[in-house]
């Protein structure tokens, strides 16, 4: 058996590297860092972190906290956040991934151009929570780009200038599906749009169009789709390593899965299952993939891998 490790296009994106890296840094001279949220969606490195000093705080918690040192992770926060820590005296470290932080800008300049804002994402996603919170808490949110969920389509104003931006996160062939069925969509409600049109920044046409869309997603992710693809079919199994609360997680196993069907979600070494080494003759495998999402730390993965080696091999 060879156990091959995907170095190529696992492991953390740098925007949640970064936050891992300060988190450390202030750990080592200092304890009682809080962090509002888990610092990234995996729950082993959250207690490898926690077993570091790191305390980990829901929003009720924060609100009640005072006089004390916060991480803001990578996901990034709405303003409530930042009003509630001066009130409280709170010292903030702000960790918020600079492609985040872009796009929340991004969604403020929208909603003081007076436009009907659109976000292709999960609703209770926290980076999507923080851009919502950026322009009010006025904008929509679309997860499914077919249109097919009627309590998401129902609140559009089909007589609002409108413009379509997305989490960061979220599949490129998603984002510009639901591009084309907004369009229809405006079409069939009277306002013939025709296609939308798309803007590298806000506010450098004057004037704006009336329909626009900004591709906010982040290409370090969504560039290891193929990748991650070709790794896939390039093995006989597939170990994918990832938390269950990862929103990334989800979407790379899927393609891992469609890619090659014997791919197995685990979060940590005791959830590896014998049988997925063996073949249905009673052979050893002999090429198993170790791959997972952007919230998963490298140390993990290697973890997994020298375990299969040690065990299984």
């Amino acid at each position: 058996m060879k156990v091959n490790l995907d170095r190529n296009s696992s492991g953390f994106c740098f925007g949640v590297q970064s936050t891992i890296n300060v988190a450390e840094e202030k750990l080592r001279k200092e304890k009682g860092l809080y962090s509002l949220g888990d610092v990234v969606h995996n729950e082993v490195e959250v207690k490898r972190l926690e077993a570091l000093g790191l305390i980990t705080i829901d929003t009720p918690a924060f609100n009640e906290l005072k006089n004390a040192p916060v991480l803001i992770r990578a996901h990034g926060e709405p303003p409530s956040t930042y009003e509630t820590a001066n009130r409280n005296n709170l010292t903030l470290t702000d960790t918020t991934c600079p492609v985040v932080a872009k796009l929340q800008r991004t969604a403020s300049q929208l909603n003081e151009l007076g436009y009907q804002i659109i976000i292709y994402g999960k609703h209770l996603h926290p980076e999507v929570i923080g851009i919502n919170g950026h322009c009010q808490n006025r904008a929509l949110i679309i997860k499914h780009a077919d249109l097919s969920d009627p309590e998401e389509t129902l609140p559009i104003d089909l007589s609002k200038k409108t413009a379509l931006i997305s989490q960061t996160t979220m599949d490129v062939s998603g984002f510009y599906e639901l591009k084309k069925n907004l369009e229809k969509l405006f079409s069939k409600g009277g306002r013939e749009t025709g296609p939308w049109a798309e803007v590298k920044s806000i506010g450098e046409a004057e004037p704006m169009p009336e329909f626009i869309f900004k591709d906010t997603i982040c290409r370090q992710i969504s560039n290891r789709n193929q990748k991650l693809q070709d790794f896939s079919r390039a093995n006989e199994r597939i170990i994918f390593v990832a938390g269950k609360k990862s929103s990334n997680g989800q979407v790379l196993y899927a393609i891992c899965k469609e890619a090659n069907p014997e791919s197995h979600f685990i979060e940590d070494v005791e959830e590896l299952q014998s049988e997925w080494f063996t073949t249905t003759q009673g052979k050893t495998v002999e090429r198993i993939g170790v791959c997972g999402a952007t919230s998963t730390p490298m140390w993990l993965l290697e973890k997994v891998a020298n375990h299969i080696e040690a065990h299984y091999a």
